[in-house]
């Protein structure tokens, strides 16, 4: 951290917020499309539910498109088109009517923007700013998601080439204490933050979006409630607005909600196919991640962390409870207890991996082989009330089965309850002990190999798109991802173990 930056955030004289509209000469009739869409789908068919499916999936590919900075042609791909097309199909065979009043010009519409070969918003921000350049001029583009290297060539390649660029997502930009010349932001005050209404880093700061939407922003009154005690806010002295831009036609469509709707149903998913009966089934919260994207991380486990600022101890494995928004989490592209086994096994155990992991299967499928007869439910009854097994409740039922558990508390009573005798049940026990000290080792040792392979020159890669992949020469090039966390849900879900840890998005 540059003290430097400290003083030029604080000594920021004056700070002038511009709001630009780009003409959406394409993207508007599709919009007002949609719109009649969903006014027909709310109003004459009561929110009949695979309509409302089609047009969550309408908005999110008109959100691709309108915050996309690549040629039209370029930003939906074959897989999507195909989902439309598909969709299409369905309510001309079941809505004919809906059809042919509406969703046929959809149809017309969305073929011929993604034809189109520019984009209007790409050329609007490189013309704004060569418009304004002069040698040395430091330029922020700050975006909600992160642009692709593709689109950020493109507007490097049609720029000045004295102006200095930077780039950051919306969550990096926050925590950036650099001063520019301009900051631009591609998308409106509300498709924002509140971070951005209130701190302004820029001696121009200019929110630029398509016409369709409104792009203004009304400084609130901090303080309003206690102003009658004479004290009052200077977070907007020195800071002037330019002219506020009404959107063109009268159009409600929103991006906000898409993000949630794709985890409700991916956990309506996961609902149908885990019943009581599933031996699979872990608790785990929803972790939101930059660029629209979420996982789900077991509330038991542990979580892998960089931290960019602690050059001694730049991995670590904390706690899941113990993490934090905006913290960077590491994960491996592939199931990371899978890596965790498999060092612990070749690194620790050793030459008696084999026969202790043979123990640990024997005693989970006696458990699996009862769950399967008896169902969980029955199973968890009978370890509570006659084995006085109070931690078997269903939720730790299915984890003991799942193969990532290792060593329950009441293990011994476990056991016991499966007909071991007590040479055995010693004998268990103290080799689950072992294989669970083992995969603790095994984590230590995993995070000082990616330690030695990661320093803290990436964090201006992390800043600008909000993650980070890497290959690991010391795993066999196994890939990983540093991801920022933006959110936390700690709702609990079960959520089925090949879904774990593993990051997922909208799109």
């Amino acid at each position: 951290m540059k003290f430097s930056s400290v003083l030029d955030l604080y000594s920021l004289e004056k700070s002038i917020v511009l709001f630009k509209h780009v003409k959406s000469d394409q993207l508007l009739p599709l919009a007002n499309s949609i719109e009649k869409f969903r006014v027909e789908t709310q109003n004459r068919y009561d929110n009949d539910e695979h309509l409302i499916e089609v047009l969550n999936l309408l908005k999110k590919v008109f959100f691709k498109l309108a915050g996309s900075l690549l040629p039209y042609n370029k930003v939906v791909n074959k897989d999507i088109e195909d989902q439309i097309l598909s969709k299409f199909h369905q309510i001309k065979n079941s809505y004919p009517d809906l059809f042919s009043s509406v969703v046929i010009q959809i149809a017309k519409l969305f073929k011929q923007v993604i034809e189109q070969t520019f984009n209007n918003l790409c050329d609007y921000i490189y013309e704004y700013i060569n418009s304004r350049a002069k040698a040395g001029l430091k330029v922020a583009i700050v975006t909600k998601r992160a642009i692709s290297i593709e689109e950020r060539q493109i507007i490097n390649n049609q720029l000045k080439s004295f102006v200095k660029m930077s780039y950051f997502t919306e969550n990096s930009f926050r925590k950036d204490i650099e001063i520019f010349d301009e900051v631009i932001y591609i998308g409106n005050p509300t498709y924002f933050g509140e971070y951005v209404k209130n701190t302004f880093k820029g001696r121009f700061v200019t929110f630029i979006s398509y016409d369709i939407f409104t792009n203004s922003l009304s400084p609130k009154k901090v303080f309003e409630d206690i102003e009658r005690k004479s004290i009052y806010s200077t977070l907007y002295e020195n800071v002037s607005f330019g002219e506020s831009l009404e959107r063109k036609g009268n159009i409600d469509l929103e991006q906000d909600g898409l993000l949630h709707s794709a985890v409700s149903k991916f956990l309506e998913e996961q609902e149908t196919n885990i019943n009581d009966s599933s031996q699979d089934a872990v608790e785990a919260c929803v972790v939101y991640l930059e660029n629209d994207r979420f996982l789900f991380a077991p509330i038991d486990s542990k979580i892998r962390v960089f931290s960019p600022h602690e050059k001694s101890n730049l991995i670590k494995q904390i706690n899941f409870k113990d993490i934090e928004e905006d913290d960077y989490i590491v994960i491996r592209n592939d199931r990371d207890t899978k890596l965790i086994a498999e060092v612990a096994d070749q690194d620790i155990l050793k030459t008696n991996a084999k026969y202790y992991r043979s123990l640990q299967n024997k005693w989970k499928n006696k458990l699996r082989f009862n769950v399967q007869r008896k169902g969980m439910r029955k199973v968890s009854d009978i370890l509570i009330n006659k084995y006085h097994i109070n931690t078997a409740s269903l939720a730790s039922l299915r984890s003991w089965c799942n193969e990532d558990s290792i060593c329950p508390t009441e293990l011994p009573k476990i056991l016991k309850a499966l007909k071991y005798d007590e040479n055995k049940i010693k004998e268990t026990h103290e080799t689950m002990k072992t294989i669970q000290s083992a995969h603790r080792k095994a984590g230590r040792i995993i995070s000082e190999k990616l330690m030695n392979e990661l320093s803290s020159d990436i964090l201006k890669e992390l800043q600008e798109k909000g993650f980070y992949t890497f290959m690991s020469r010391e795993f066999n090039g196994a890939s990983f991802n540093i991801e920022r966390i933006v959110s936390i849900d700690r709702s609990k879900h079960l959520i089925a173990p090949y879904n774990l840890i593993k990051p997922m998005n909208i799109d």
